[in-house]
Parts: structure tokens; sequence; C-alpha cells
């Protein structure tokens, strides 16, 4: 990256000049945001800028917001978000993603609450699972497990599909938090054998977190470990029956235990 702005300035200068265009500056941009060198990167911003002939867009936004959760940098990135609505520049759900990231890393887990409520409102946005899948994370860092579990039934009041990633992050999420209790009925909700639970074949959980479960109650010949394992056996029987659902489930990583 350190050879980008000779080769820039070799561009304006050649004859006839080879002009820089959006995507030019979009993949300066996303390069040296990945390099870590965001001060860079809002430089070349400021040029495109200053030139007037193009206007960021919503890719170029989130390179650099990507880049200041990188840096941990909410300052700079609450501004591009403003820059965002002075333009007309309407966010996504990776949009949100990114300061939801940002924001958590920050501590400042209050506003990535605030901004997922007031942008969604704003731009009409229906936030998806990979927005709430950070969002739980966010709040497992800063050691609010409570705000995390209570997104679940959120995301489900939504009519969203928690998949294995979101119920993976709960689980583990509550055994880091010493909530043993929480992450059994998580994971027998993941597997629909427990209420609230989706619609739909159930997601369950990664391999890796059952066996984390698992551990957390002392291990396979635990009375409670093999309950927890015989219940998810005895769903996953129920589900097959005269079911196609059966076939998702039996491939799904908790199955293949068996």
């Amino acid at each position: 990256m350190h050879r980008v702005p000779a080769l820039l300035e070799d561009m304006k200068a050649a004859n006839p000049p080879a002009e820089p265009d959006i995507v030019t500056y979009s993949t300066m941009i996303k390069g040296f945001c990945h390099a870590g060198s965001l001060d860079q990167a809002l430089e070349i911003l400021k040029d495109m800028q200053s030139d007037a002939k193009f206007s960021p867009d919503e890719v170029m936004y989130n390179s650099l917001l990507d880049g200041c959760a990188r840096e941990q940098r909410p300052d700079e990135a609450l501004k591009l978000l403003d820059d965002m609505r002075k333009g007309g520049v309407a966010p996504s759900n990776y949009t949100l993603s990114m300061l939801v990231k940002l924001m958590g890393r920050c501590r400042r887990l209050n506003m990535a609450f605030s901004l997922i409520d007031d942008l969604s409102s704003e731009y009409g946005l229906k936030v998806n699972i990979q927005v709430y899948t950070c969002l739980i994370q966010a709040c497992f860092n800063n050691r609010q497990a409570a705000k995390a579990v209570a997104l679940h039934n959120k995301i489900l009041d939504q009519g969203l599909y928690p998949d294995e990633m979101v119920y993976s992050s709960l689980v583990t999420g509550c055994l880091k938090a010493g909530l043993v209790d929480k992450a059994v009925h998580l994971v027998k909700c993941a597997h629909g054998v427990a209420h609230p639970r989706s619609q739909g074949t159930p997601a369950g959980v990664s391999s890796r977190c059952l066996d984390d479960v698992v551990s957390a109650l002392g291990g396979s010949r635990n009375a409670a470990a093999r309950s927890l394992l015989s219940e998810l056996e005895e769903g996953k029987a129920g589900q097959g029956k005269g079911s196609s659902k059966g076939a998702a489930a039996a491939n799904a990583p908790w199955a293949r235990r068996s």
C-alpha cells in the first residue's frame, strides 16, 4: 500500500491522464483500511470529495467503518455515519454490523443498541440475523449476559430464524459467564426440544459448542450430561418421523455425535 500514492500521481501525470474513478478510490480506501492505515484512507476520501467528481457510496463508507472497527475509533465512525446521512447514502445491515462490532469493542454497548434502533427506524431497515449475532457477541464481551440472552426472544418475536452461529454464540457466552443452566436450556431450544424455539428445522449448535456444554456439566459420564444428550437424541428421532426435517436433523453437527 505504500506504493499507492505514487501510482495515483503517475496516473494523473500520464499523457493522456488515467483518471481515477469511483472504483479506483474505493479499492485504495479498502486497501488502506485492511492495512491498518485508516488516516490514509480518510485522506483519500478527502481528496476525492475535494475534486467533486465522485461521491462516496455505501461500499466505500462500509470499508471506512470496517477500518474504524479495526482501529477502535468510534468517533471517526460516527462522523462517517453523519456524512452518510447528509449525502443521502442509506446504510445496510452490513453497515449496522460494522457499527455494532466497533461500539462493542469500545465498550459503548448502549450506543450499539441505540444505533440499531435509530437507523432501522430511520431507513425502514429490517435488522437481519447477522447484525443480531454481532450484538449478542458485543453483549457478552461487555459482560452483559442478560441482554444477550434477551435478544434470543427478540429474534424469535421478529420472525427471524436463529442459525447455528447465533445459538453457538449464546451458549458459549453463557458458559463463559458461568450460566451453565441457561446454556443447557439454549442448547435444547437450538435443537427444538425446549421453548422458545423457532419455526422450521432446528439449527442446533456446533459440535464443539455441545462438547463444551457436556464438559461444563462434568463430562459425558455425568448424569446431567447423559440426560441432555439423550433428550437431544429423542428430539432428533421425533423430528425425523414422517418428515423431511429428519434428514436435515440427521446431518446436523449434534446428530453426528452418535
